[in-house]
């Protein structure tokens, strides 16, 4: 049954407001593959995120997919997903089995069919992250109305996706920081523009009489 729009806008609302709280990049990519198909009522959907360093797509190892889906690296252009992070463009592909660009690998592998696919670029601030699909329109056929909805959740996904990024890269620079402080035999103080103290090792503890 289709969606009315107050329905649709109230799903989009909410999938926002949970991909946002998501902050573990491994959980929030499990939770997009998760509301991927829900989103547009598909059997299955599948998640590829794009390597800067390569230029290729991936499946990340969270979504635990399998080895072989773990082995599956496509470059831009080759492929369905790859044909849509080259163009950026959205597709609906209602014979894929009839199109070139598709490998029945993935099927082979899982045992699942797949009859019709919506592919969607994971797009921000004009920066490609990856492409989203949804496998398989339970109820008929995959519209553009699909398509544009899908579109509104990948933009979403992809801020949720860099949002993560940047939270576990701000932990990590932490963390190095904190050992180098820790290390240092001399004492260190990192403060803040009004000079409140925001990180001190030992030493500079010691000297401060800080707790």
């Amino acid at each position: 049954m289709a969606q009315s729009q107050s329905e649709t806008l109230e799903l989009i609302l909410e999938m926002g407001q949970l991909l946002s709280s998501k902050l573990d990049i491994n959980e929030l990519l499990v939770t997009i593959l998760r509301l991927a198909s829900r989103v547009v009522g598909a059997e299955q959907a599948s998640l590829l995120l794009l390597d800067e360093k390569t230029n290729e797509l991936y499946f990340d190892v969270a979504l635990d997919l399998g080895p072989e889906a773990a082995k599956v690296r496509l470059k831009l252009g080759q492929g369905i997903a790859g044909t849509v992070a080259q163009s950026r463009k959205s597709e609906i592909i209602s014979e894929p089995k009839s199109d070139p660009r598709w490998s029945p690998m993935m099927d082979q592998t899982t045992g699942f069919t797949t009859k019709s696919i919506l592919a969607v670029p994971m797009m921000i601030k004009g920066r490609l992250l990856g492409v989203v699909e949804a496998i398989n329109k339970i109820d008929g056929a995959f519209s553009e109305q699909d398509a544009k909805l899908f579109e509104a959740f990948a933009s979403q996904a992809a801020v949720a996706i860099e949002n993560a990024r940047l939270f576990s890269s701000l932990i990590e620079e932490k963390s190095k920081l904190g050992t180098v402080f820790t290390e240092m035999a001399d004492g260190a103080v990192l403060c803040d523009g009004d000079w409140r103290v925001l990180l001190a090792n030992g030493a500079a503890r010691k000297l401060l009489s800080l707790p």
